[in-house]
Parts: structure tokens; C-alpha cells; sequence
């Protein structure tokens, strides 16, 4: 006869099958769902072949096969006032300056800022404070770079495609050409440059200051994460961050030592800007710049970050959202930039924003989609998890009624004083109690195991949820606005709070010891302070987790009273032996 908590093979068999059914759910997912990554088409050239045919042009002998990318040494070729180029399609609309040939804004249409409710702008309104706007090229060379920074660069147009040219006749000259295809969020380049009669084999290309606009509710906001740099070295996926301490007029850090880098980009929540070259970079440079107190207005931090990527002058840049499927169709490990974590984590993590996103085409409200989440993962643990709170719940009310007699052992033993003698006969006659009444003291253990089982779905929900665009200005209903944001009222976290306590005395039926209790009640407050800050969608999803889980454990309670009272009447009506011959 099994003891009262003890699994039974059958139990133990579930879990395994459970496991099994999980593991092969996301493997068949990742093989037939996830999108398969497109190799971007590229034209390698050796940097000498490149730099061979730069100096034959500026000799005025043909290219064959190639578009002049650089003017003649002896024709200054530049622009007398600032002109702007925009290339446009259904996704980004893109502006650049003639005036060094930068990057004035990236505005995706299909993103709105939640404040103002103008579309969101990739580059950051501290690039205009600073002068410093993104994709300027820096050569290394301190007097050059001053001198090409304020260019006014000849521009040439043609439809989604622009060409930047410069040339001081002296032979100092620079090509930059942008394009842009009909969709989608890649912007096409292509850099040379002289300096001083000389092809420069590589150039530095700037991502940064920033990545779009920093409000002081997301500076404050701990689950908002700010700038950050992601770059694949040797097929593994790196991250780095700024500076803690910041020196004038900044802290510089050289990153990829030890491999080679294939991408590399800027990103936060929502967000990024990545550097795709057509061949690998030659080193990377993290530059962290202080914010000073009248820049805080502009950008509410302590400091930023700008990325300057040694490239040899061709490739593609993606600006757009941290969407999934958009990041897995590029290079590499770009996907890890959704910042969910590594390996099958992240699929599950994909997985259940897949689901997520099909309820809200059913359900047209990402709170109402967030609930039916809820609802479809307790279910679908529902027969794994049913058995085991049984038998946790029996185990409770069994070592309830068992505990006068463990304490009046307990305070036998104590008056004779415990040394290591008396302890071991102590606990020889506690087993020997749990022995007689079968019950099984580690048996309640048991089921904890399937709610093991739950938490890869749980820590992916929570990784998950704070970190995906959709969520972004996503309302719920009243007074919950934007699920990516805290509730503003915190009356969610409290009732997350008041329901997780109540779950928790529900579950618990064993008269618990002071110290106990106090983690009992600890817990809950705990918790209920971590979530007052949490994004809203995440505490939702907590509070009607709690809720089912309340549900379940009140029918469950039922149950198991319903079995006592049987089997106490079962023990009633048994004869305790034969009846002795007349």
C-alpha cells in the first residue's frame, strides 16, 4: 500500500510524458513556424581590389564593371547651400542632409509615440543638441573628419536612391550613396573615401547618439532597458553596455577583441538600429558620452551611447521595430536582439507571442488576448497539475491532524534535553508515527513538480510581455491605457497582491510555524511591490493566473473533503476481522 503523498508510477509516468510533449512541441514549432532566415545577397571585394580600382578612376583610366564612386582629385565637387533627400516606402520614410551626408530621421509609419502620437523617430532629438547625427563616417584622422563633418556634399537623386559627393581638388574626397527598396526597413550603402591622394581602405560608420526619443516616465521606468549594443562575434550573439563611470568628452571601449564581428546595432525595448556590412567588420567601438544638466530636458539620462563600426564601405542598415520575424529574416543572430535569452527560450518566448497575437485578432484588445492566454495555459496543465495539488492538499490536512501528536513527541524529547542521541530517538518515533498513519512527509514534495514544469512559460511570459512592441500603447480597458506601461492607479498589483495571498492560505492547510507565517505574508507584499512598477500587461496576466489557481485549489478542497468523509465511512463499515465460531 502506497503511503498517503507518495507518487505513484503512473504520476511519475505523466510528468515524463508531460515533459516529452512540451520539448516536442517546440521542436515541431521551430522546425515548421519559425521563419527561415534570408541570406542577404552580397558582392564581396577585396579591400585591395577595391582600393586598386578607386586609384586607377582618379587616374582617369576606366572601370570595367563598376559605377565611379569617386570624383577626379583635380575638380572640387560639393553644394553651395544644405539640400535633404527623403526616400520613402510603405514602412520608413527616411531623411538625410547633404551636410555630411547623415541620417536626420528614420520614421516608421506604422509606430506612433504614445505622448504626442506622431509617428516614432528613430534618431534621437540628442543628435540635433550634439550636432552628431548618425551614419557619419569618422576616418581617424582628427583634421579630415572636422573638415568633412560640415561638407555641403553635391547631391544627386534618383528616385529612392541617393548619391553624396564631395571633393576639395586637392585630393581629400568622399562617396556616399544611400538606397531604399520598395518595402521593408533596410537601407542600402555604400562609402568611399581619399584622403590626401590615398584610398581609405576602411571607415568608421556612427550609429547614435541614441535611438529615438527618451521620455522621463521610461527613465524611470526599471523595466524600460535604454540603449544597449548587440553584435554576433564567432556565431555567438554578445551584448555590451555603457560606461558606469563616464569621462569628458567621453568613455571609450573596444568590443569584439577576440573574433570576428558579422553585425552589430543599437537597440532598447521596442527598437533597433543594426549594421549589416557585406563583409565582416574590422573592429567596433562602444563610446559612452555624458548628458549634461542642460541636455536632460532633450534626453533624461546620464549619459548615451554612440557605435562606431569600422567597416570597409558596403552593406545594409536595418531601422525599424524589434519584431520578431522582421529580425530572423536578417544575419545571423540579429534575433537575439529581442533581448528574450538564449536557445529554445527564446522560441517559447515566440511561441507565445504567436498564440498571443492570433487571440487578438480573435478578441481585437491585447488585455482581453493576455487573459485568454492565461486561460489556455491552465488548461493545458490542468490534468498534470490536478493530481499533484491533490495530493498536496492531502498531504496538508494528513500532517494536520498528525501535528498534536508530532509536538507532544517533540516536547517529550525537549524536556529530557536534546543531545544528538535524544534527537535521533526523537525522529526515529516521528517516522515511526508517519509509518503507522501512512502518511508520506516528503510526499507533498512531489507535487511541485509539475509546477516546475510551468515556469519556462512563466519566466517567458515575464521576459517576454515587457519586451514586445505590440504591447506598446496597447489599451486595455478604463484606466489601463498602455499595457507596456505600470498601471497608473497600481489597483492591479494590489489585487494581484490580495489574490496571491489568498491562494497561498488556500493551499496551505498545516498550522505553520511563526517564522513561517511570516513568509507566508511576506511573499505576497513582496511581490505586490515588484509588480507596482511592472508593465501592466504582466501583472494582469499574474493576477488572473492567481485567480484560476484560486479556483482550482476551492474545487480541489471540495474533493478532497468529499474523499475524507467517504473513506472515514469506508473504515466505519469494514469488519476488523473474522467473527469467531459459535
Amino acid at each position: 500500500m502506497n503511503q498517503l503523498g507518495q507518487e505513484e508510477p503512473i504520476g511519475f509516468g505523466r510528468l515524463i510524458l508531460t515533459t516529452v510533449l512540451i520539448a516536442l512541441v517546440f521542436i515541431l514549432w521551430a522546425f515548421f513556424f519559425t521563419p527561415k532566415k534570408e541570406q542577404l545577397k552580397t558582392t564581396p571585394q577585396s579591400v585591395e581590389t577595391k582600393e586598386v580600382s578607386e586609384i586607377k578612376q582618379l587616374k582617369g583610366e576606366p572601370l570595367q564593371n563598376e559605377q565611379a564612386l569617386l570624383p577626379e582629385m583635380e575638380t572640387p565637387l560639393y553644394s553651395e547651400k544644405e539640400e535633404f533627400a527623403e526616400l520613402e516606402n510603405e514602412d520608413i520614410k527616411i531623411k538625410l542632409s547633404n551636410r555630411g551626408g547623415v541620417l536626420l530621421n528614420a520614421i516608421l509609419k506604422k509606430y506612433k509615440e504614445k505622448e504626442s502620437q506622431a509617428p516614432d523617430d528613430l534618431v534621437s532629438p540628442l543628435s540635433k543638441a550634439l550636432n552628431q547625427y548618425p551614419l557619419a563616417i569618422v576616418s581617424g584622422n582628427e583634421t579630415f573628419d572636422n573638415i568633412v563633418k560640415d561638407q555641403l556634399f553635391h547631391m544627386e537623386q534618383n528616385g529612392n536612391e541617393v548619391t553624396f559627393t564631395w571633393s576639395d581638388g586637392s585630393g581629400n574626397g568622399i562617396v556616399k550613396k544611400f538606397s531604399l527598396d520598395d518595402k521593408g526597413y533596410l537601407l542600402k550603402y555604400e562609402f568611399s573615401a581619399l584622403r590626401e591622394k590615398s584610398a581609405l581602405k576602411t571607415l568608421f560608420m556612427t550609429l547614435g547618439p541614441g535611438l529615438g526619443k527618451l521620455t522621463k516616465d521610461q527613465a524611470k521606468n526599471r523595466y524600460f532597458l535604454q540603449e544597449y549594443v548587440g553584435f554576433e562575434q564567432n556565431g555567438k550573439f554578445e551584448k555590451a553596455q555603457r560606461a558606469k563611470k563616464v569621462n569628458e568628452p567621453y568613455t571609450e571601449e573596444l568590443l569584439g577583441k577576440t573574433g570576428e564581428i558579422v553585425w552589430s546595432g543599437i537597440a532598447n525595448n521596442y527598437f533597433a538600429t543594426i549594421l549589416l556590412p557585406d563583409s565582416k567588420l574590422k573592429s567596433l567601438r562602444l563610446r559612452t558620452i555624458p548628458i549634461k544638466d542642460d541636455l536632460k530636458k532633450v534626453h533624461p539620462a546620464d549619459s548615451d551611447i554612440i557605435l562606431l563600426a569600422e567597416t570597409d564601405g558596403s552593406g545594409k542598415i536595418y531601422l525599424g521595430p524589434k519584431d520578431y520575424r522582421e529580425l530572423r529574416k536578417l544575419k545571423g543572430t540579429t534575433f537575439r536582439m529581442m533581448n528574450w535569452g538564449w536557445g529554445w527560450f527564446s522560441e517559447i518566448c515566440y511561441f507565445l507571442l504567436w498564440i498571443l497575437k492570433k487571440l487578438y485578432l480573435f478578441s481585437h484588445n491585447y488585455g482581453v488576448a493576455i487573459l485568454l492566454l492565461t486561460l489556455i495555459v491552465k488548461l493545458f496543465f490542468y490534468p498534470f497539475t490536478q493530481s499533484s495539488m491533490v495530493k498536496m492538499k492531502e498531504m496538508g490536512d494528513a500532517m494536520k491532524k498528525l501535528k498534536p501528536q508530532i509536538d507532544k513527541i517533540k516536547s517529550k524529547y525537549k524536556k529530557q534535553g536534546l543531545d544528538m542521541q535524544s534527537r535521533a530517538k526523537m525522529n526515529e518515533e516521528i517516522m515511526a508515527l508517519y509509518h503507522k498513519e501512512g502518511v508520506n512527509p516528503l510526499g507533498g514534495m512531489s507535487g511541485c513538480l509539475p509546477l516546475l514544469l510551468q515556469m519556462p512559460i512563466f519566466w517567458a511570459l515575464f521576459t517576454m510581455l515587457p519586451n514586445t512592441i505590440d504591447l506598446r500603447g496597447a489599451h486595455f480597458m478604463l484606466w489601463i491605457k498602455d499595457l507596456s506601461l505600470p498601471d497608473p492607479l497600481y489597483i492591479t498589483p494590489i489585487l494581484m497582491g490580495i489574490s496571491m495571498l489568498v491562494s497561498t492560505k488556500m493551499t496551505s492547510t498545516q498550522q505553520v510555524e511563526a517564522s513561517q507565517k511570516i513568509l507566508l505574508y511576506f511573499m505576497p507584499v513582496m511581490f505586490t511591490w515588484f509588480c507596482l512598477w511592472a508593465p501592466a500587461g504582466l501583472t494582469l496576466y499574474w493576477l488572473a493566473n492567481n485567480i484560476l489557481t484560486m479556483g482550482q485549489q476551492y474545487i480541489i478542497n471540495k474533493q478532497v473533503e468529499k474523499r475524507a468523509v467517504l473513506n472515514q465511512k469506508n473504515k466505519k463499515s469494514t469488519p476488523k476481522g473474522p467473527s469467531r465460531p459459535s
